[in-house]
């Protein structure tokens, strides 16, 4: 197991049974996810089981993706009063389902829909070969959020629902940009996407949890904006005809990042910073990057680009082709990792 994170990035830590010996995989993986469940696998190594976790950590909350080989979880009453845990899991699986051991009538969480597990009751599940993306919660974050904070255990809510789709499109963003993220911007974001959990759980949404549904809303929007991120065409009259917004609603949603013109400016100076850097992009030159990414004007590109980084276009540029970084901030590595990063939520 391994782990990084620094002083302005998110604290990561990454588990793969694959890097370990054969003999050790099985044994590694169940002591590593026995903070939360006991786990039996359904395959063996020479089966083909495997176990994966990519996970971040912000403030108190945990967000981890599972790629696994089929197995069965348990959390018993004993366990529950051994290791004191008390908070929610919210699980989304990318593909495979979970059903828990109670019989044919058992409730089955298959692609999409929304799996809410309380940790401080027990269960017996078995799952399918699967990929999940799971929210790691401590109860007084989102107790207070629901409706019934203490009968939503192993409820199943379908991932036809439109907040549960908000919520699930939302969270794989935020996974996906999470190598991106600041700790700051990530804290910024968790309790309006604890509003959004809460709405998709509770089934409406109120004055409780309308930030998060503006959240998700955004999402969606900034999305769009990078499908479409080199459109010459891209504006904000375009983003409203698509999304049926009214002009005070967007301006209120991108308000926090400068405005919809900030924004769009700020994310193709970044692409054109990569591209700047990029082995890939060596034949072109910086006129023609500049134009790649929206700024057909030279002058307007490298005056952008210096106000955003500090540096010009070509002093980026020539830093890369002598195999030197921007300037390093990072601070030191933490040695934090997820299995203890779960075990202290809701401690």
């Amino acid at each position: 197991m391994s782990a990084d994170s620094s002083d302005t990035k998110l604290l990561r830590s990454r588990f793969d049974s694959r890097h370990l010996p054969a003999h050790l995989a099985q044994t590694a993986w169940n002591e590593a996810i026995s903070v939360i469940f006991d786990s039996r696998s359904r395959k063996s190594v020479e089966d083909g089981f495997f176990a994966h976790v990519d996970a971040a950590f912000m403030g108190d909350v945990a967000l981890g993706r599972l790629q696994s080989t089929a197995q069965d979880f348990d959390r018993s009453r004993y366990k529950i009063a051994r290791d004191g845990m008390d908070g929610y899991l919210l699980q989304f699986y990318l593909s495979g389902r979970s059903a828990s051991r109670g019989g044919s009538n058992s409730e089955v969480a298959g692609e999409g829909d929304l799996y809410v597990i309380d940790m401080a009751q027990p269960l017996a599940t078995t799952t399918t070969d699967h990929d999940q993306i799971s929210l790691v919660v401590p109860r007084r974050l989102l107790s207070s959020r629901l409706e019934s904070p203490d009968a939503s255990h192993m409820r199943v809510i379908p991932a036809g629902l439109p907040l549960v789709a908000l919520f699930r499109e939302s969270l794989k963003s935020f996974h996906g940009q999470i190598d991106n993220m600041s700790r700051g911007e990530a804290e910024t974001v968790i309790h309006p996407l604890l509003d959004l959990a809460a709405a998709a759980v509770n089934g409406h949404v109120d004055d409780r949890n309308m930030a998060g549904v503006n959240l998700a809303h955004f999402v969606a929007l900034r999305r769009h904006v990078e499908d479409n991120l080199l459109d010459p065409n891209l504006s904000l009259d375009g983003l409203l005809a698509a999304f049926g917004l009214s002009r005070r609603k967007a301006y209120r949603l991108f308000e926090p990042v400068g405005g919809f013109a900030t924004y769009v400016n700020r994310r193709r100076l970044q692409r054109a910073l990569q591209a700047l850097r990029s082995v890939s992009c060596r034949h072109m030159t910086i006129s023609e990057i500049g134009t790649a990414y929206g700024f057909p004007s030279p002058e307007n590109f490298s005056r952008a680009f210096r106000r955003e980084y500090g540096l010009s276009p070509r002093e980026v540029r020539l830093l890369a082709d002598s195999g030197r970084s921007l300037p390093d901030t990072t601070g030191k590595l933490s040695e934090m990792g997820w299995t203890r990063w779960i075990s202290d939520i809701g401690r």
